[in-house]
């Protein structure tokens, strides 16, 4: 619709409790959408694009965008939702453009809705991107993590309405990294990190909000070099979460305790800063995590899929992105975490951003796959 052409999807794939996997498609200029993937049958659907869905409400202002759906698709009390960034640049930029637009797919009467249509001025927020999201079904509310600065929101999904929380008093910067991931543990309790080179010590651990005492952080709980959380996937049986950083920095959090635990980094071999952990897939057991690199901004026969023991704390290179596929040869953006189904296969996006050259949705298995690989 509207002449989209999905060419990126950046940390957008999830999968539902019932196994389907939903991915978000977009230029990174106009517009962005929302697809679905029925495991069982294999088909791709599309179910809605941000411009759609609000010119359908009437709230789509002249020369307004959508650039992406950053946000990874939350599912949340039987709908998946998302949210916009409209620019994601650390500057002033963001305060030139409308706020961000909450959407929600309810895959019962198969609708996509904006749900900011009813919210003052018929956004969130008057000037501000969303990058992260987080469930908290027991309260009926989603938080989110904004850019760029940092500040968390919280949709109260009952009553359509969005409640700016701010950020930890002890942010000194204006604006930050914020992390791609975050989580709401047993208590209600949400947890969430930034980072900022001019002030490491300011950002290196996990800050929290509480319902009830509002933002604190734990000094306790740090973050290697001081980068913030990119990745990673909570295991409900397990009780805990397995979270990175782009750089391979592996970390549990167990919901007993509380507790934080350092496990290791994963060996991708040459360091080289541009090549970065996009993707993230634990196993139900928390034994094994699957990976791959990224390089940004060109392509690199680093580019390969890996194997981390949580256990051991040892890789295994398994192969190379281009060995699953030939059209995966010359896609070096990788992304996607938490997305398995029902018969344990993982998900995960590809593109390089040409116009040209649309994203690539690709499903591992990999026990059939670390089998092909071991014969002669």
């Amino acid at each position: 619709p509207n002449g989209l052409q999905p060419t990126q999807s950046w940390h957008a794939t999830a999968s539902s409790p019932d196994g389907d996997i939903y991915v978000a498609g977009m230029d990174h200029a106009t517009n962005a959408a929302l697809y679905r993937l029925q495991w069982r049958e294999g088909t791709l659907q599309f179910l809605g694009d941000a411009r759609s869905a609000s010119e359908g409400v009437r709230n789509w202002m002249p020369g307004e965008t959508a650039q992406k759906f950053h946000t990874r698709p939350l599912w949340h009390r039987g709908k998946i939702y998302v949210a916009t960034m409209d620019r994601s640049t650390l500057d002033d930029e963001y305060l030139t453009r409308r706020g961000f637009h909450w959407y929600a797919y309810d895959p019962g009467p198969n609708n996509f809705t904006d749900l900011s249509a009813s919210e003052p001025g018929g956004s969130a927020v008057a000037h501000g991107n969303v990058v992260t999201l987080a469930s908290d079904p027991v309260r009926n509310v989603i938080y989110a993590a904004g850019v760029p600065t940092g500040e968390i929101y919280r949709y109260d999904v009952a009553l359509g309405r969005t409640d700016v929380l701010g950020r930890p008093a002890s942010y000194d910067q204006s604006y930050v990294y914020t992390g791609r991931v975050m989580w709401v543990d047993s208590r209600g309790r949400l947890y969430f990190t930034a980072s900022n080179s001019k002030s490491p010590s300011v950002y290196g651990h996990v800050h929290y909000y509480d319902p009830e005492t509002g933002f604190g952080e734990r000094k306790d709980w740090p973050l290697q070099d001081g980068q913030a959380l990119e990745v990673g996937q909570c295991l409900a049986k397990e009780k805990q979460c397995i979270f990175s950083d782009d750089k391979g920095h592996v970390y549990r959090f167990d919901d007993d305790g509380p507790s934080w635990s350092y496990l290791g980094q994963i060996a991708i071999g040459q360091q080289a800063t541009s090549t970065y952990i996009w993707l993230f897939d634990v196993t139900a057991d928390a034994s094994k995590v699957y990976t791959a690199t990224s390089t940004s901004p060109e392509p690199s026969d680093l580019t390969s899929l890996y194997e981390f023991d949580l256990r051991t704390g040892k890789t295994q290179r398994l192969c190379t992105l281009a060995e699953l596929d030939p059209s995966l040869r010359d896609l070096h953006v990788h992304t996607g975490y938490d997305a398995w189904d029902p018969v344990g296969r993982f998900y995960f996006a590809s593109f390089n951003g040409q116009p040209n050259q649309p994203v690539i949705l690709t499903r591992v298995d990999p026990t059939r796959l670390k089998a092909a690989l071991s014969k002669p």
